[in-house]
């Protein structure tokens, strides 16, 4: 005879051997039953914060239904059967898959199955509760898999049983107007993971504020406003004008940042800003967006195409914000993928839970797309934002199509203002020939040419062929140079040829073989120099083209597209201390990489074709080139066919399956082909601690906040050839055993230790 429980809010549930106090959602180590957490709590307090964080996007019905009924599996006898034996064995609750209890899919097929939420609405909460613990699933009837076939997982897949809880929901409505059929399908598709990252966060929220109190009273520390933080820059913005010195190309960045400052106060939408490099944008993008949000906005978002342009715009913010930027700025690039799914390094993931986002293109747009919990959980704070993205022309070609569209999503239904920020032509908006491309864009700089011409301080020379020996004499002959070059490999090669060739200490390498705080204090040596005239030849990947302050005379180029060779060009006489710098663009030994590096050289080499004397700086040059790159390329613009991978069969208002491929979405759409390993460098004391307590099995919540600094990424099909130089870590980093491998000049150079790098070094 089996008992019946009924929780607090009077639902019911039934178990053979459930303890007088249960069910229970989460244990606490070493302590009796009495102290766990009562399953009718969790799921209150689920749905009371997920509720709270769909309202950003008026989903507040949604979010309550999805956590309420999220975990109602884990009434089911089974289930707390096995949290008993977890902690009678010792182990973590979260035990290995094979011992792991589903709990998930009858929360999924309860809702699916409700009378009420019948069609489109269960079946989105579906979505969300079976995939809230492994990611969302596919909805397709060609797929079997346990985890990765919604459809299997609520018609055929046998689960534990547990008591109806005879709960009284009603059909929420759609927080956004339905449109045309394939507009409505990206749109259900995208308010799907929108909730699915409210359920994510508010689960792993409430399960902390339980099972680790410390951590959970940590996250609670009250942070700065936005408003705060418009003050604080506000002041630091005025004791610059006040310092700076009266030239021509001062008077330019005052001029940016007063127009910045009047059209802050426009209406929400789509926001250009079209500023030469040099024109002090990351500043004033930053006081646009506090000056434009209003007290429904959440947060500010930073978007930057290179992890290493990351670290010098977040320290340039710090700076401004002083003391608010510690609790009010979060810089978050390396996407750290825990080995084991442990309680610990759930809470461990990143939530965007500071009023400013410093991060990288790759984690933003992925995360749009993502099936996994973690990239997702973060989504939600994306809700009445300002996204502001830094030299926005980056994006790649063949995801141009479901990127933009995603933008789009969250302008029209989130409430999000999006500023797309560029030093060249805008190349994202729309046109006759660029019919995805986004309309209404507002232009901060009403009319950018006098600018540009104003600012004009470089001329840029082709000069062919170069090999590296003779790159290398060039560059050892100038007092200061900086060359930027498109392989790590090839920066750590001409790094050595013209050490080889010039006084001691006067050659640098800057690549993201070093890790952050490496680069950082090599970056601020380099200035040294630079500011007291001392010999300084500095060979770059191009990690220093944008959002570092650096100014040199003379800079070399490797071919590249029109953009970044503006963007080198943006390092050279930077604050117009000599008439005219010159910038040289030249053909290296190696071709740039594959991708978004190859395709734009070929097309600045296809214009430099047609005429040498061709100015890559001029707005037609640019102009020309995004033609051939981007307006042209219309077969290109959805060439993983990502949009075909969110379809409606039949009525959406019936109980027909929303076909969703969620996860071959997520491994369609990927800015950086290859997965990328975090590598942990002990680089000072700081970084060693860090690497002990991991070792030790000691990981908080934020501690992949801390490890941010010292972290280098390499491709993950190259791991292999590092295998007596590095070993994996439970925690999603890598720990770099041989400390030999990692030298003051080149950073991880498994060369040093006679390791070949010839495949791999990229």
């Amino acid at each position: 005879m089996s008992s019946r429980i009924t929780l607090t809010d009077g639902s019911r549930m039934t178990s053979d051997t459930v303890p007088q106090h249960g069910p229970y959602a989460h244990t606490l180590p070493q302590t009796p039953p009495e102290y766990w957490e009562p399953l009718a709590k969790h799921l209150e307090e689920v749905a009371a914060w997920c509720a709270k964080y769909a309202s950003a996007f008026r989903a507040e019905e949604w979010g309550w239904i999805a956590g309420r009924c999220h975990d109602l599996g884990k009434g089911s006898t089974e289930f707390q059967k096995k949290l008993h034996a977890s902690i009678d064995a010792g182990e973590d609750e979260d035990a290995s898959p094979g011992k792991r209890v589903d709990h998930s899919t009858y929360g999924a097929r309860y809702v699916n199955e409700y009378d009420a939420l019948r069609g489109y609405v269960g079946r989105i909460l579906a979505f969300c509760i079976a995939g809230h613990h492994a990611g969302l699933p596919n909805d397709s009837p060609e797929e079997d898999s346990d985890q990765k076939n919604l459809l299997f997982r609520l018609e055929r897949k046998q689960i534990p049983d547990v008591d109806d809880p005879q709960l009284n929901l009603t059909a929420p409505a759609l927080p956004f107007q339905s449109r045309h059929r394939e507009e409505l399908a990206f749109s259900l598709a995208f308010f799907t993971r929108m909730l699915l990252s409210c359920l994510v966060d508010a689960d792993r929220t409430c399960t902390e504020a339980f099972c680790d109190r410390d951590a959970a009273r940590e996250r609670a520390l009250p942070r700065p406003s936005l408003q705060q933080l418009r003050e604080r820059l506000d002041i630091y913005l005025n004791e610059i004008q006040r310092k700076v010195s009266p030239t021509d190309v001062n008077a330019q960045r005052r001029f940016v940042l007063d127009q910045c400052m009047q059209a802050a106060y426009g209406r929400p939408g789509f926001y250009s800003l079209q500023v030469p490099t040099g024109g002090g944008k990351t500043l004033s993008s930053l006081a646009f967006a506090l000056h434009h949000a209003t007290k429904q906005t959440s947060r500010v978002v930073m978007a930057i195409p290179f992890t290493s342009i990351i670290e010098q715009t977040a320290d340039v913010y710090r700076k401004a914000l002083g003391d608010y930027a510690k609790r009010g700025l979060v810089e978050h690039h390396t996407n750290v993928q825990p080995a084991k799914d442990t309680r610990s390094n759930k809470l461990a993931a990143e939530n965007w839970d500071a009023p400013l986002i410093v991060t990288t293109n790759v984690q933003l747009f992925e995360s749009l797309f993502a099936a996994s919990t973690t990239p997702c959980r973060k989504l939600h704070n994306l809700a009445n934002s300002i996204i502001i993205l830094d030299e926005a022309q980056t994006l790649p070609v063949d995801l141009l199509q479901p990127t933009l569209r995603a933008l789009q999503e969250l302008v029209t239904n989130y409430g999000c203002t999006v500023v797309l920020c560029t030093a060249t032509q805008p190349a994202l908006e729309y046109r006759d020939d660029f019919r995805i491309g986004i309309k209404d864009v507002q232009p901060i700089i009403k009319e950018p040419e006098p600018l540009f011409k104003a600012m004009s301080r470089v001329r840029v020379e082709h000069v062919g062929s170069l090999k590296d020996d003779e790159l290398a004499a060039r560059l050892a002959s100038e007092q200061q140079v900086l060359c930027i070059v498109n392989t790590r490999k090839h920066a750590a090669k001409l790094f050595e040829l013209v050490a080889q060739q010039a006084e001691k200490g006067t050659v640098f390498h800057l690549s993201t073989m070093m890790c952050g705080a490496h680069r950082r204090e090599v970056l601020q040596c380099i200035r040294e120099r630079l500011t007291a005239g001392l010999p300084c030849r500095v060979v770059s990947t191009q990690l220093i083209e944008a959002g570092v302050d650096i100014d040199l005379p003379v800079v070399y180029r490797a071919a590249a597209g029109f953009d970044s060779i503006a963007q080198a060009a943006g390092r050279c006489n930077r604050e117009g201390r000599v008439p005219r710098g010159t910038t040289f663009v030249f053909d290296a030994e190696d071709p740039p990489p594959q991708g978004i590096q190859r395709q734009g050289a070929d097309k600045a080499k296809e214009l430099w074709g047609l005429d040498r004397n061709l100015d890559p700086l001029a707005p037609d040059s640019v102009k020309r080139y995004f033609e051939l790159l981007y307006w042209q390329k219309s077969n290109d613009w959805d060439k993983n066919g990502i949009m075909q991978k969110m379809a409606l069969d039949g009525d959406p208002r019936r109980n027909d399956p929303l076909l969703f491929q969620f996860r071959e979405i997520e491994s369609k759409y990927k800015l950086i082909i290859d997965n990328q390993v975090p590598i942990l460098i002990p680089y000072n004391k700081i970084a060693e601690k860090l690497q002990g307590d991991l070792e030790k099995g000691f990981v908080k919540f934020k501690s992949h906040r801390e490890l941010q600094p010292y972290l280098i990424s390499v491709p993950e099909h190259t791991i292999r050839k590092l295998k007596d130089v590095v070993e994996p870590h439970e925690s999603g980093v890598w720990l770099l055993l041989r400390r030999d491998a990692y030298t003051a000049q080149k950073g991880l150079a498994p060369d040093a230790i006679g390791l070949d790098t010839a495949h791999w070094w990229v």
